[in-house]
């Protein structure tokens, strides 16, 4: 990180604590940087201050007056909503909610394919198996649920008997 401006000048509040920062401009010759840089906006400003007049026309200065409180109040609102964290929020949450339920249908839509291809190259005796284990399942669920309690929980009994 540096701490030197555009125009080669210490930034604010990063300033050395010497005499050759201090001077100010039209001081004695080698002072330092303040005496003889002059930032390039700084005279683009004066120059274009110059050039730009307000008009002699009254109307004009009024529809330029006009033009200029429209201007203004573009950038206050373009500055308002970029200030509105929470609506910000708001919309980045939609557009990811969007996407991801877009996302879901087509997984959704992919394994719909797959299961039909996978059901047409299934031979008839496996899916009549496969269905009736599921309909055993179904009807013996409380006993495959504590089966599958006992097998997790000998596993992390083990483990723990394993760490000691």
């Amino acid at each position: 990180m540096t701490t030197q401006g555009p125009a080669g000048r210490p930034r604010a509040g990063h300033q050395p604590a010497s005499a050759e920062y201090d001077a100010e401009p039209g001081g004695p010759p080698g002072a330092g940087p303040r005496e003889t840089a002059v930032p390039a906006a700084a005279a683009g400003q004066d120059a274009g201050a110059a050039a730009a007049a307000p008009p002699d026309d009254p109307q004009q200065l009024a529809q330029e007056i006009e033009q200029t409180r429209e201007q203004l109040g573009e950038t206050v609102e373009q500055l308002a909503a970029k200030a509105d964290v929470k609506a910000r929020a708001q919309d980045k949450a939609s557009q990811l909610t969007g996407r991801l339920k877009d996302q879901a249908g087509q997984a959704r839509q992919q394994a719909a394919t797959a299961a039909a291809k996978i059901s047409k190259a299934t031979p008839e005796p496996v899916r009549r198996a496969a269905a009736q284990a599921a309909v055993t399942a179904r009807q013996r669920r409380l006993m495959l649920a504590a089966a599958v309690g006992t097998g997790v929980l000998a596993w992390m009994v083990i483990a723990r008997w394993r760490r000691r």
